[in-house]
């Protein structure tokens, strides 16, 4: 059985934009505080009678979800319900997205997303970044981790395909905890 695929309804009240439920139901799944959400990305899950709607955001629609998930794993929703609230992007990495694909478009060097999944800088929340602006990478140089179904893959950089021996970070292009696709600009590059 295969999971629908659902854009939740928008509103958007003064500076902050909410997402509200397209149906009755029980939503789960819900994105943690601080995740920066884009269109088109999955936002949890509505169960209806029982049925799994996998809910998306719609598109043009952008920000950082503020506030907690639901206290309950199944929190009962009606139609129009506030599922989750987005912040406006407000720091360069987020809101440097569209520059991303700016990036990969002029044929400014880039770093991509091996496999699509979750993008993290850190090995855990308390721990420093692997990589940081300005840093200087060489060839095996941790770059972050990528997630998908709970296994970590370790990305190191590897020269070639367009990357020079040595390079220097410009910009991180994602935030922490992205979700990715396979080929995504995760880091601006400059040869060292």
């Amino acid at each position: 059985m295969s999971e629908e695929r659902l854009e939740c309804l928008v509103r958007r009240e003064g500076g902050s934009t909410l997402l509200l439920a397209p149906l009755v139901g029980s939503y789960t799944r819900g994105p943690v505080s601080g995740r920066v959400l884009q269109a088109g990305e999955e936002c949890g899950t509505l169960l209806v009678l029982g049925r799994p709607t996998q809910l998306c955001v719609p598109a043009g629609v952008q920000g950082r979800v503020v506030g907690e998930r639901p206290e309950r794993v199944l929190q009962p929703v009606g139609y129009g319900d506030p599922l989750i609230e987005l912040a406006p992007l407000s720091d360069l990495a987020e809101a440097d997205a569209p520059a991303a694909s700016a990036a990969a478009s002029e044929g400014r060097l880039v770093f991509r997303a091996p496999s699509a999944g979750r993008y993290w800088l850190r090995p855990a929340p308390s721990e420093a970044p692997f990589v940081a602006v300005g840093q200087q990478l060489d060839a095996g140089s941790a770059l972050g981790l990528i997630e998908v179904m709970k296994t970590f893959t370790r990305l190191a950089y590897r020269p070639g395909s367009g990357l020079p021996e040595c390079a220097r970070v410009l910009r991180i292009l994602v935030a922490d905890g992205a979700e990715v696709a396979d080929g995504a600009p995760l880091l601006e590059l400059e040869p060292a």
